[in-house]
């Protein structure tokens, strides 16, 4: 059996046998489902040595998890955090669908049709629409901040492909190629 699956036992036995025992033993699955998650990716050998990191690497391999399973998941990492004494919460997940604070502005951005001949000028144009900072586009995508900066100004050295496209669609920015 693994250390973490050891720790973690000591922390759930009493844990599953007070309380709503189904919605309990739910919580203690998907915590175990991040953890393997987890050790898959680097290999975990305590749970005390789990951090923000973890739940942010969770979250950014699990972006298309609808908004109500993550939230799920939310729960079983604030349960988690605090068995391990942890201080703040853990990460919320960021969902891919950003809204605007104000809904009368989305209906209006969404009719209007702006042509660009350059990806960079479109992506900072549609950042700027939606009064999106960097930081908060940054942590939409998960993508670098100084990354997007140097999308923005036209250098794609360090941005992949997957980068732009999930920049695209955060941005709702539609991608039409034109015939010359």
């Amino acid at each position: 059996m693994r250390t973490w699956a050891r720790e973690l036992e000591s922390y759930t036995h009493d844990y599953v046998r007070r309380g709503g025992k189904q919605n309990r033993r739910k919580q203690v699955s998907l915590i175990v489902n991040f953890l393997e998650f987890t050790d898959a990716q680097e290999g975990l050998t305590s749970l005390h040595r789990l951090g923000k990191r973890h739940v942010i690497n969770f979250w950014k391999g699990h972006r298309d998890m609808p908004e109500k399973s993550a939230y799920d998941y939310w729960l079983g990492f604030c349960q988690l955090w605090s068995w391990l004494g942890k201080s703040e919460k853990p990460p919320r997940p960021h969902k891919m669908n950003a809204h605007s604070d104000n809904p009368g502005t989305e209906e209006a951005n969404s009719q209007a049709v702006l042509c660009f001949t350059e990806i960079s000028a479109a992506i900072k144009t549609a950042r700027e629409a939606k009064s999106m900072p960097i930081l908060k586009l940054a942590n939409l995508s998960g993508c670098d901040p100084t990354i997007l900066n140097e999308i923005e100004a036209g250098q794609y050295g360090a941005a992949t492909i997957s980068d732009i496209q999930n920049l695209l669609k955060i941005l709702s920015v539609n991608l039409t190629l034109a015939r010359t």
